[in-house]
């Protein structure tokens, strides 16, 4: 049966074949224009691109590149309009249907916009996306086994040193780095002790679930287990440690600046003007191991979120904003994005190029830590989660939090993050 199959095939093909042969003057004379035709996209596509302000000359560049690699886009329409990716959910579920064909949004907004129906499910070239993409930024954009997102950059967080205080050796220890004397005036390590972004890797590296395994059951959550209750008692020491200081950007800017700070966590928005303040004491390191009370070194596992590109569901051009959107998110375009931003990419071969992440130390590490990050959860619950953080960092800086009670408390902030949405 395929025999024959093929053999009708060859057939017609040879058919097509000899009736191109007699308009060939012709076809060439209007080749330009029936490139589109040929690959099945409208002539005159008019497609509009949401992207920060920041964003916008570069992403004109990789338009222009976009049309010289891909004849077929040579007679459309594209516009870029300023929407930057925290924003997008919210801009395009005031009406779909103005909004951008495509669009980049951050991957812990993916679930809200799958559920109201306007993000495209990827259908073309999705085995290759998947394959050239590192795997937890595939996993970020994909919503019930189906992809609904083209990963483009990866955002995390990791650890800047001063390099005249530790050495590269005792940065693979937070205990090691607390040890150390490092003079009157001067603070060991610092890092936002009450927000759930930063102090989660803790759980995680100790093997703690945020919303099952998966992060999708909101029902789930044992950051109050066994192992849970032990990195908070982590935590509280942390907190009540004179060599330890709760710092946001802001601070430990000014205290790096100031020669008066060893270490601390922040990510690669911070590269620049740590690395001007440091100079060559510039040190970048991945998140040091800990050491719990019960003997078990954990080494944290920071969140992680990605900006996904996303085609409009009611996109009137939607195998047009499919092409577009994978070249705004393959390996060329991350490239630029990684020259021109200093962003982190998720595609695997730039990922695995250490000469070019070389160039970018900051990138470097990032690109080394999400290897072991947990991908942020996106499900609507997540909104319940950073309160109940930011309230137990706030009480064990307070000293309001013992070891005594830490079960307890730990079971409240739990309560807390798996409350109904919307309850006080």
């Amino acid at each position: 049966m395929k025999k024959k199959v093929v053999s009708v095939f060859l057939a017609g093909v040879m058919a097509v074949s000899v009736l191109a042969g007699c308009g060939a003057d012709k076809k060439e004379a209007a080749s330009g224009s029936g490139t589109s035709k040929a690959a099945g996209y409208a002539e005159d596509a008019k497609l509009k691109i949401w992207g920060s302000q920041e964003d916008q000359d570069m992403l004109k560049g990789i338009i222009e590149d976009f049309k010289a690699d891909n004849p077929e886009a040579a007679g459309w329409t594209i516009e870029t309009a300023v929407v930057s990716s925290p924003d997008a959910k919210t801009e395009i579920l005031k009406d779909p249907s103005v909004a951008a064909d495509v669009f980049e949004f951050a991957s812990d907004q993916i679930a809200e916009l799958k559920d109201a129906g306007v993000l495209y499910r990827i259908t073309k070239n999705k085995d290759e996306i998947i394959a050239n993409n590192v795997e937890n930024s595939i996993a970020a954009a994909t919503v019930d086994g189906e992809l609904y997102g083209y990963p483009n950059t990866s955002n995390s967080f990791f650890m800047y040193y001063d390099k005249s205080k530790y050495t590269e050796d005792e940065v693979k220890s937070l205990d090691t780095m607390l040890a150390k004397d490092l003079g009157s005036g001067v603070t060991n390590f610092s890092m936002d002790l009450d927000n759930g972004w930063y102090t989660s890797s803790f759980f995680f590296g100790a093997g703690c679930t945020l919303f099952g395994e998966d992060g999708s059951d909101p029902k789930q959550c044992d950051f109050n287990n066994e192992k849970g209750v032990l990195v908070g008692d982590y935590l509280l020491d942390l907190c009540n440690n004179p060599k330890v200081k709760n710092q946001d950007d802001a601070l430990l800017l000014a205290s790096f600046k100031e020669g008066k700070l060893g270490a601390s966590l922040t990510g690669t928005w911070n590269a620049a003007a740590l690395q001007e303040s440091l100079g060559d004491n510039f040190g970048v390191a991945t998140v040091p191991a800990i050491t719990l009370e019960d003997g078990t070194e954990v080494s944290p596992s920071t969140i992680v979120n990605f900006n996904l590109y996303g085609v409009n569901a009611q996109t009137k051009y939607p195998a047009e904003s499919m092409l577009l959107a994978e070249y705004l998110s393959n390996e060329k375009s991350q490239k630029v994005r990684f020259e021109v931003r200093n962003s982190a990419p998720t595609n695997q071969a730039l990922a695995a190029d250490t000469e070019l992440l070389g160039t970018s130390p900051a990138v470097e590490v990032l690109s080394k830590q999400i290897e072991t990050s947990t991908v942020q959860p996106s499900i609507a619950q997540i909104a319940n989660f950073w309160s109940p953080m930011e309230a137990f960092g706030q009480d064990c800086i307070a000293k309001s939090v013992t070891k005594d009670n830490m079960q307890k408390t730990m079971d409240t902030m739990v309560q807390g993050i798996l409350s109904k949405l919307g309850e006080e």
